[in-house]
C-alpha cells in the first residue's frame, strides 16, 4: 500500500533549510530532525521466549517444511510486470518500457485472499555478502492483515513469506512482538518496507519508526487453534501459522504522528526501507510515500534517509545514543511505494491502482529518467549478485472488489535503467 523514497551519498548540512524539490529531480535537504532511539528491551524477553518454549528452529529448517508452492504465474498476472505496459494516457518509447527477467506467483489461495495484502521485500542478497542464508537462496516478502476484510476482531499482523528460490516452495512465518518472557502478541503494522541485514529482519512501522526482528530465533507453535496468538491453556499459538518471529527492538522517531501518519516537518512517515552495499558503510534506506506536493518546504516531497549499519553487528550506528542520519534527500514524484539506491543512483517505484505505473531514476541535483512499472508495485529489493531489481504486487482486487488478479514477484536487470 503506502510508502517513500531515496537518498544519496552527499555531505548535507544540518542547519541547512529545507529545498523544495524541482519538478523533476531530487533535491538533498537536512535531516536532522530524524535521528532514531534505539531500544533493545524486547532482546532480553525474546532471548526468555526462546528459552521457555524450547522450539527454536533456524531458516533452513523452517525452508525445509515449506507447504506452499510457487508457480510461473497465470496470464493474468503476467500482465502486471512492466514489459506490458499498455497505457495511452501516458505513452512511453519503447526504449523506456522495463522488461523482467524473472518471476514466480503465489500459490492460488495466496494469490486470490483479499484480507492479507503483500508489502515488504527482501532476501538473503540482503542479508549476506555472497546472497545465501547457509546455502539457501531466499526471498522475503511481508503481508499485513485487514481485520475488516478478514472480519475478525484484531489484526493478526504482518506474515513473512520465506520463499525457497531453489525450490520454490515457501512457508509463512508471522511476526510477534514479547510481551513478558512468557508470552508474545501479533504485530498490528502495515509492513510497507523491509530489510533482511544478518540475523536481523528490518521492517517499516509506519508512524513509530522501524521494527527489528531476529531470524535466529524462530520459534515453532502449536498450529492446533487458528483463533488465538501467544500463551492458551498452557500452549502456544499463532493464528493456526506455525512459526513466531519475536521482535528484539525499535527504532523510534521523536515525534510519533498519529495513524494514519502525516508527514510532519520533524517526523517521517516510513513507508519503505532498503538496502544500500554499494555505500561505505552499508545504509539503510528509508522512502516515504507521498499523495501529492506541499508548498510548505518543511514537509514538501517524500523524504529518503540513509541511516549508517556497522559492519559487524549489522545495527545502525548510534551517535550520541542515536541513529543520525547520513543524508536525507526530498523527491517530487507522488505515490512512490518502494525505493533503492545504488552507486548514488536513486530507483522510485510508484504505485498504482489497476494500470501500470511508473518506476522513476536518476541522481541527486539533476533530472530523473520515467520508465514502465507494474500494476500495484510495492518495496523495492536489490540482488547485487543477480543485478536484479525485485518488487511484489499488491492488487487482487481492484477499489470496487473486483477481481483482477494482479498478484507477482518480480525483477528486472537494474542496468536497463542506467
Amino acid at each position: 500500500m503506502r510508502r517513500f523514497w531515496l537518498p544519496v551519498l552527499v555531505a548535507v548540512s544540518l542547519t541547512s533549510t529545507p529545498a523544495v524539490a524541482a519538478p523533476d529531480q531530487i533535491t538533498e535537504r537536512d535531516g536532522s530532525a530524524f535521528a532514531l532511539t534505539a531500544d533493545w528491551s524486547l532482546d532480553a524477553k525474546a532471548a526468555a521466549l526462546t528459552t521457555e518454549l524450547g522450539t527454536r528452529r533456524p531458516v533452513p529448517e523452517v525452508l525445509g517444511s515449506a507447504n506452499r508452492s510457487t508457480n510461473s504465474c497465470s496470464d493474468s498476472r503476467k500482465q502486471a510486470q512492466p514489459e506490458h505496459y499498455d497505457r495511452t494516457d501516458l505513452p512511453l518509447p519503447q526504449d523506456k518500457i522495463l522488461h523482467s527477467s524473472a518471476r514466480f506467483c503465489w500459490d492460488e489461495g495466496d494469490s486470490l485472499v483479499s484480507y492479507w495484502v503483500p508489502q515488504g521485500v527482501s532476501g538473503s542478497s540482503d542479508a549476506d555478502d555472497d546472497e545465501l542464508w547457509g546455502s539457501d537462496r531466499v526471498l522475503l516478502v511481508a503481508w499485513y492483515h485487514d481485520k475488516g476484510k478478514a472480519g475478525t476482531p484484531e489484526s493478526h499482523g504482518v506474515r513473512i513469506s520465506f520463499v525457497d528460490r531453489n525450490t520454490g516452495k515457501y512457508r509463512h512465518v508471522l511476526l510477534a512482538e514479547p510481551v513478558s518472557g512468557t508470552d508474545f502478541k501479533p504485530v498490528p503494522i502495515h509492513a510497507g518496507g523491509m530489510a533482511w541485514l544478518g540475523r536481523y529482519l528490518y521492517v517499516a512501522d509506519t508512524s513509530r519508526g522501524i521494527r527489528v526482528f531476529d531470524v535466529e530465533r524462530i520459534l515453532e507453535v502449536s498450529t492446533s487453534r487458528d483463533d488465538v496468538m501467544g500463551l492458551s491453556g498452557g500452549s502456544y499459538y499463532a493464528y493456526g501459522y506455525r512459526y513466531v518471529l519475536p521482535q528484539v527492538a525499535t527504532y523510534k522517531q521523536a515525534v510519533v504522528p498519529a495513524s494514519p501518519c502525516s508527514p510532519q516537518a520533524g517526523a517521517l512517515c516510513f513507508s519503505s526501507l532498503a538496502l544500500d552495499r554499494s555505500t561505505t558503510p552499508d545504509s539503510l534506506v528509508v522512502g516515504e510515500y507521498r499523495d501529492g506536493r506541499s508548498t510548505d518546504p518543511a514537509v514538501d516531497g517524500g523524504r529518503v534517509v540513509h541511516y549508517p549499519v556497522d559492519a559487524t553487528t549489522r545495527k545502525l550506528t548510534l551517535s550520541g545514543g542515536k541513529a543520525v542520519p547520513r543524508t536525507t534527500v526530498t523527491t517530487p514524484k507522488t505515490n512512490v511505494q518502494g525505493v533503492q539506491t545504488w552507486n548514488g543512483r536513486y530507483y522510485l517505484g510508484r504505485s498504482s491502482a489497476d494500470k501500470h505505473s511508473f518506476l522513476f531514476a536518476g541522481n541527486a541535483n539533476a533530472p530523473m529518467t520515467t520508465y514502465s512499472w507494474a500494476v500495484g508495485g510495492e518495496d523495492l529489493y536489490y540482488e547485487h549478485g543477480s543485478g536484479l531489481l525485485w518488487t511484489a504486487t499488491e492488487h487482487a482486487y481492484n477499489g470496487s472488489g473486483e477481481v483482477i488478479d494482479k498478484r507477482v514477484v518480480f525483477g528486472v536487470p537494474l542496468s536497463s535503467m542506467s
